[in-house]
């Protein structure tokens, strides 16, 4: 009876050694989001189930000290493309995380990219608040702006009379963004809209005009203390639009209403321990 039992409990032990082991993500749910950790890391999760789909792969193929500061999905090829901090442009893997680089940059500090569907250039926001548009290498390239071309459209600030100062511009997303890897080109006629986030003053901020849009107008305050350090920002489709934002160790996921004229940030999840420093949305199909 006492070996019966001493194998009960050992049996029991080991079930219970099983069952404590490491958890599967959950399938990501809602849109397909990807951001940025620590140590040159890319994570995934849904946006309706960040924490329990969460998860992190290590991006391989950068150069030695390299270190990425951003990332966006290129409508016209569907690939993701990420920015290190000295503007050189690479392609991530997203199952993998393999880096290849695009053999584009910019060759400034860089805060912040987003693709303009439209132009199917990459608005690169610098640390100084400088403002550059930069035509990736990867085909296709637009027969206005040969592959590697960077435009320089001066410095961000805000409209005159506008009651904002002083930005700091940390994350860029357009609107109208779609998978059209397929025709290689958005249908004639698009249009969109560029909008930021500025972390000094905690607000949502629509720039103008385009091609420049280097002119910022105030939409609305975000409802939320962003700090300036870890902010994601991105929008898929016509304006499904997500922010991240770092507090402690820990990640929270909002919902930005981009019509909104206060509180234009609603929190929906948490990611603990995760400290997310960018964001990228996989695109929807028109």
């Amino acid at each position: 009876m006492k070996r019966i039992a001493a194998l009960t409990v050992l049996s029991a032990l080991v079930l219970s050694a099983c069952n404590n082991g490491p958890v599967t993500p959950a399938a990501p749910e809602g849109v397909t989001a990807y951001g940025l950790v620590g140590g040159n890391q890319l994570a995934t999760f849904g946006t309706a189930n960040a924490a329990a789909s969460y998860r992190a792969v290590s991006v391989t193929g950068l150069a030695a000290g390299e270190a990425l500061v951003d990332l966006d999905f290129r409508n016209t090829d569907n690939r993701l493309y990420a920015a290190t901090a000295a503007g050189k442009i690479y392609v991530i893997n997203t199952d993998t995380g393999a880096a290849t680089a695009d053999g584009s940059s910019v060759g400034k500090a860089t805060q912040a990219i987003d693709f303009n569907p439209v132009a199917n250039r990459l608005r690169v926001v610098g640390t100084a608040n400088d403002n550059y548009r930069l035509t990736v290498t990867s085909t296709p390239v637009p027969s206005t702006s040969p592959a590697g071309t960077v435009t320089s459209d001066g410095n961000f600030a805000y409209a005159a009379g506008d009651a904002t100062t002083a930005p700091v511009l940390t994350a860029a997303a357009y609107t109208n963004s779609y998978n059209d890897s397929t025709a290689g080109a958005v249908p004639t006629g698009a249009a969109t809209v560029l909008y930021t986030i500025d972390s000094a003053n905690d607000t949502l901020v629509e720039n103008t005009v385009g091609p420049a849009f280097s002119t910022l107008v105030t939409r609305s305050k975000l409802g939320v203390d962003v700090g300036t350090g870890l902010v994601g920002f991105d929008i898929a489709g016509a304006s499904d639009a997500y922010m991240t934002a770092v507090l402690g160790n820990s990640t929270t996921l909002y919902r930005v209403n981009l019509s909104a004229t206060s509180s234009a940030a609603t929190a929906v999840s948490t990611i603990s321990g995760v400290s997310i420093k960018a964001l990228a949305l996989k695109l929807p199909s028109r």
